[in-house]
């Protein structure tokens, strides 16, 4: 955090490098502080800052520059709702200011932003931000860089998402999105179903609540873009955001959202779940590749057409969706590109490889096909089988070609999740179904149609599938 330092009767604005900073990396900090920051103004161009020198107090190395004296975003997003908000519309128009400047965009760093006295921003410069932040721990940067970031995201995207989470932390008193870990961050930031800001304070502005979750790349009508947000920040100024409500609307509110993070984070635990654990079964499918039990070669496999081939935009989503039922994860690959459906493809090796295995030993799969369990009326289910894969899958076209995209629903069947439990206490499995919503965005991939992107918009918990006794 920026500070006020005296310097034989001189002021500084000055930023600590830290105690144990020496070397290489105090080297790479000196030679950037001459990278500039920015001074935008309400109305003038954007005008560099820079860090002049450095001074030691203490043990303690700083890089010093002119003072500037204000108030840090991070100290504004502790405010209230009515004070803050007037600073983020500041912010937004500076960093749309700043897009059109030599600056360009940059990531959002709380404690390096400051409201100056002359309604002014001070942003200091990004790229000795960046070198501190490497050399800082997490817990560290966690709330003023990790909460506000989205791993994946650049440019305007990326600042969209920091002003959405900024206000989503002034709105609710907390940030969408905090892990123990980076890792644990960013695996929330992507995959993490959130509550609305409207759910975790009832009777907020749904346009507020829309604005902020569209920002935060949950929007049930997609993205919204950073001057989007602020022009919806103009239309709220003098506006109850707030609406009241009886005691008893408020708590039925809010057990209701009480209960939906907790399915939330269920379901969120589920999928990392999946998703670390699949490396494992990986392993043993690539032994069985080159021992030739799964047959073709990688290059065949590569060379050879989608089995998608000539598939309408539509059919591509079906058969997606559909291939979970046989653990056909070969084909749920043909249908995307990129990380688009990698948790379902990763989760769908996974038991396919855990089925083989079994199969081989028991002489049968313990995992039962959905839809074929749908099919026949959903009997009760005996312990050691589980059920896995989609029914009731409807699929709604939201826009056409040449950018087509759809709208889809269906209910999700899975093993449930191991629990905690003690050492040698068995745990007996189960399934769990959830009933999800995903927007899937579709392009031209050599010539075929694949999703190239799958947002999960909601997921609520099903009642779990009727169990009978084993045996």
């Amino acid at each position: 955090m920026a500070i006020e330092l005296n310097d034989a009767g001189t002021l500084h604005l000055a930023v600590s490098v830290g105690t144990m900073t020496r070397g290489a990396a105090l080297t790479r900090i000196l030679a950037l502080r001459t990278s500039p920051g920015w001074i935008v103004g309400p109305s003038a161009a954007a005008r560099e800052w820079r860090y002049e020198g450095v001074l030691e107090r203490a043990g303690e190395v700083y890089l010093v520059g002119p003072l500037v004296r204000g108030m840090s975003l991070q100290e504004v997003l502790t405010m209230p709702a009515a004070r803050s908000l007037p600073f983020v519309v500041r912010l937004a128009r500076a960093l749309l200011s700043l897009s059109e400047s030599p600056a360009g965009w940059f990531p959002l760093q709380s404690d390096s932003v400051i409201f100056t006295d002359q309604d002014s921003l001070l942003f200091l410069p990004p790229s000795v931000d960046h070198e501190l932040r490497d050399l800082r721990p997490f817990e560290a940067i966690r709330e003023t860089y990790e909460c506000l970031n989205h791993p994946d995201l650049r440019g305007p995207a990326r600042a969209a998402f920091s002003v959405a989470a900024c206000l989503f932390r002034i709105v609710t008193g907390r940030f969408p999105f905090s892990g123990d870990d980076a890792g644990d961050m960013h695996e929330q930031v992507r995959n993490l179903e959130i509550q609305p800001p409207a759910s975790l304070v009832p009777g907020l502005d749904q346009d507020v609540s829309d604005t902020i979750m569209a920002g935060l790349g949950r929007g049930a009508r997609g993205t919204v873009s950073l001057a989007e947000i602020e022009q919806g920040l103009q239309r709220w100024k003098g506006r109850d955001l707030v609406s009241a409500l009886s005691d008893e609307m408020r708590q039925s509110a809010l057990a209701a959202a009480g209960a939906h993070k907790a399915s939330a984070e269920r379901n969120f635990r589920r999928r990392r779940f999946w998703r670390k654990n699949w490396r494992v079964a990986a392993i043993i499918a690539g032994a069985a590749v080159l021992l030739g039990a799964l047959g073709g070669t990688v290059l065949k496999n590569f060379l050879a057409p989608r089995v998608t081939h000539g598939y309408a935009a539509r059919r591509v989503v079906e058969t997606f969706y559909a291939s979970m039922n046989t653990l056909d994860q070969t084909t749920m690959q043909a249908c995307v590109v990129g990380r688009a459906g990698k948790g379902e493809i990763n989760e769908a090796t996974t038991l396919y490889v855990t089925s083989r295995v079994t199969q081989g030993y028991e002489g049968r799969s313990n995992i039962i096909n959905a839809a074929e369990w749908d099919k026949s009326g959903r009997p009760p289910i005996a312990s050691p089988m589980t059920l896995y894969g989609v029914t009731g899958l409807s699929i709604t076209e939201e826009q056409g070609e040449p950018s087509p995209l759809y709208l889809v629903k269906y209910d999700k069947w899975n093993p449930a999740t191991p629990a905690d439990t003690a050492p040698g206490v068995d745990v007996v499995p189960r399934s769990e179904g959830h009933t999800v919503t995903d927007r899937v965005w579709m392009k031209r991939d050599r010539q075929d149609w694949v999703m190239y992107r799958i947002d999960r918009l909601k997921s609520t918990d099903l009642p779990p599938p009727l169990t009978a006794p084993a045996g």
